[in-house]
């Protein structure tokens, strides 16, 4: 029997995360106070004041009840639209019409990176900080409390930890596993902000760069994104991007266990291979088709790079010039490891239906009573992540043709209105043009919803607005 979502539970399970809540816009509240910034200060910790005011008053609730799956699903949907109300005022302040904000304030808790602010270079540090870490949160701060907020439904975790943190059982549970995610990610920030600091302009564009780049989120501080800095310094931001494309449980793995067995779990090999693969392709298509010289064949490898790992950062400008804009968006469709914090269809999802449609050809040549089961590896495949995979794969291509249409409906040409389609759906933030400051409003709304979608894989985000989730059949 279908059970629904109950409101009550579901307010208390939201109200016992509000210090997590607080985190993407007290911070940068913190850095606005120190840099003078008054009204930006204030649009900050205002929203941060009133979450940690619900955290003491949480602290005086019963326990929450054992969470249903479905409670625990919209949970997680609503840590990130509160997220994104939390940071609109600060964007207002900055000068952004209200629809406007709204669009920035989620670009950037989805980790997506396409912007519609017409003068941000001249915004403050701490506006900078506000965006860079509105993504580093929506990278993995607000996943991880989501996973761990799953594991007070045993079922519930089963169905979405597994799947936010990636598999194995190096770690005794969901909750463990959330925190060794946290703490590879703390690590890698870190360790990243020391090496940038040198390697780009100024003392605080490195780190910014740093915060969006293991997020694969893609907000630089300059309109040009990494276009104008050093060749170095665009190659660190990508490798960034790279290195948080593969699980971050996968550095866990090889820290306790040696790097081989880490590399023979999970889908890293597989992730990789597309990426090497593919940015091979993309790269060797610019110099023969276009006759890229060695600087715009550099740039088109991060480029691509920077569309897999679902990054959005730029080396040079995305022009969509017939096949080759097209390996751009089957790359952002194809997105990173599962574990990672990269957008789009994953690549292990991808392997499953390369073998369910290669088992469909094997049984065309079978025996009627033969047998035949689908395999990834050496293991029978789970029916439960076929299922999610097939679904997930319908439902995002019915998501980026609608979301298509309505670009082309508005008069932007086919291939742009593709490209920023599939851009929004899979959070890259990579954009031909067609998203801007000048989209119309109803575009811009509905580019919102593309980018919660994406970054909520769909099913999460649609469960929160479905009658069904909240009200029982009588």
């Amino acid at each position: 029997m279908a059970v629904r979502a109950r409101p009550r539970t579901v307010f208390r399970a939201l109200g016992k995360h509000a210090p997590v809540l607080a985190l993407p816009v007290g911070v940068p509240g913190l850095g606005a106070v120190i840099e003078g910034e008054g009204a930006l200060a204030t649009a900050l910790l205002l929203p941060t004041a009133a979450l940690i005011a619900v955290a003491i008053w949480a602290r005086f609730w019963a326990v929450t009840e054992d969470l249903r799956r479905i409670e625990a699903v919209v949970t997680l949907a609503l840590i990130f639209v509160v997220s994104t109300l939390a940071a609109t005022p600060a964007f207002i302040v900055l000068g952004m019409p209200v629809l406007d904000a709204v669009f920035e304030a989620a670009s950037g808790i989805t980790t997506t990176g396409l912007s519609v602010a017409s003068n941000s270079d001249t915004w403050p540090v701490s506006a900078h900080l506000l965006r860079g870490w509105l993504q580093w949160c929506g990278g993995v701060v607000v996943a991880v409390a989501g996973v761990a907020l799953l594991m007070d439904s045993q079922s519930a975790a089963q169905v979405l930890g597994k799947e936010a943190v990636g598999r194995g059982d190096d770690f005794g549970s969901t909750r463990a596993k959330a925190r060794v995610v946290l703490t590879v990610y703390c690590a890698i920030t870190l360790i990243a902000m020391a090496i940038a600091i040198p390697l780009f302009p100024g003392w605080w564009e490195g780190p910014m760069i740093v915060l969006a780049a293991v997020s694969t989120g893609g907000f630089a501080p300059r309109g040009t994104s990494l276009a104008e800095y050093s060749l170095a310094a665009q190659g660190f931001a990508i490798f960034l991007c790279v290195a948080t494309a593969i699980s971050l449980l996968f550095y866990a793995v090889a820290w306790r266990r040696g790097p081989r067995i880490a590399w023979q779990r999970g889908t890293v090999p597989v992730t990789l291979a597309a990426l090497a693969s593919g940015a091979t392709l993309y790269t060797a298509a610019q110099i023969f088709w276009q006759d890229a010289t060695t600087r715009e064949a550099y740039a088109s490898l991060l480029n691509y790079l920077s569309a897999q790992t679902t990054a959005g950062f730029s080396a040079g400008p995305v022009t969509p010039v017939g096949p080759i804009t097209l390996i751009l968006v089957a790359a952002m469709l194809l997105g990173g490891d599962i574990g990672s914090t990269t957008g789009g269809l994953k690549t292990a999802r991808t392997m499953v239906l390369s073998r369910i449609v290669r088992l469909v050809f094997l049984r065309l040549r079978m025996p009627n009573r033969a047998l035949s089961h689908l395999r990834v590896g050496d293991k029978r495949a789970d029916d439960e992540a076929v299922l999610m995979a097939a679904a997930l794969l319908s439902i995002y291509l019915v998501a980026a043709l609608i979301l298509w249409g309505a670009f082309y409906a508005d008069g932007h040409p086919v291939l742009p209105a593709l490209f920023d389609a599939v851009s929004a759906l899979s959070c890259v933030g990579l954009s031909t043009g067609v998203i801007g400051p000048d989209l119309a409003p109803h575009l811009k709304t509905m580019t919102i919803l593309a980018m919660f979608l994406g970054r909520l894989e769909f099913f999460v985000f649609i469960a929160l607005f479905l009658p069904s989730t909240w009200l029982s059949r009588r």
